[in-house]
């Protein structure tokens, strides 16, 4: 192994080694320079028309005390490993849980592009929200065509948007969310726009 072995770096981080430990036995004299010689790497496939990808995963979910009732959504995103990046809830007052549903949807989509993700994976416990979004069943209601429409338009602005219907049980985090908004009464932004 030569002095400073950039290919050999890139084999090791990728691995799941973090820089901390890969610097030395990559043979550089310093985490900034293997730093220095990554983002120059960075720069130049940039320039080359190589574009960068930022995949994350968001977990959403709506609530409704009351069908309709007092109601709150909440988002979760991580990264492909699942550390926690951003958590956001809000309140919405009242109206039916399929709104909710819609409105954490499009918080947590908001949320994944203000992070600069170009690839997510949507995961929510929904089961018409999802086949809706992926097109097996018709929107008929006016009121979810119009946040359908609104999420169709932000998930557009992504390479590629995955969505995976998943148990309740495995979003209790986004669950937990949604009704602490309606237990706080947080106002937001979740589906305006």
């Amino acid at each position: 192994m030569k002095k400073g072995d950039l290919a050999y770096a890139l084999r090791l981080l990728a691995s799941g080694q973090g820089i901390v430990d890969v610097w030395k036995e990559a043979g550089y004299s310093s985490r900034k320079e293997l730093a220095d010689e990554l983002f120059a790497l960075a720069e130049n496939l940039e320039k080359k028309g190589v574009k960068k990808s930022f995949r994350v995963i968001v977990y959403t979910d709506g609530a409704s005390a009351g069908n309709p009732g007092e109601a709150g959504c909440g988002a979760i995103v991580t990264d492909e490993k699942g550390e926690v990046l951003l958590e956001d809830y809000a309140y919405l007052g009242k109206t039916t849980n399929n709104v909710a549903e819609y409105h954490g949807a499009i918080l947590g989509l908001r949320r994944a592009q203000e992070l600069g993700a170009t690839d997510v994976e949507l995961r929510l416990d929904s089961s018409l929200l999802a086949n809706q979004i992926k097109g097996g069943y018709k929107v008929k209601s006016r009121r979810l065509a119009g946040l359908y429409q609104d999420l169709m338009r932000i998930a557009k602005q992504f390479e590629s948007l995955e969505v995976t219907l998943i148990k309740s049980s495995e979003n209790s985090q986004a669950d937990r969310l949604a009704n602490l908004a309606i237990s706080t009464r947080k106002r937001g932004e979740p589906g305006a726009g």
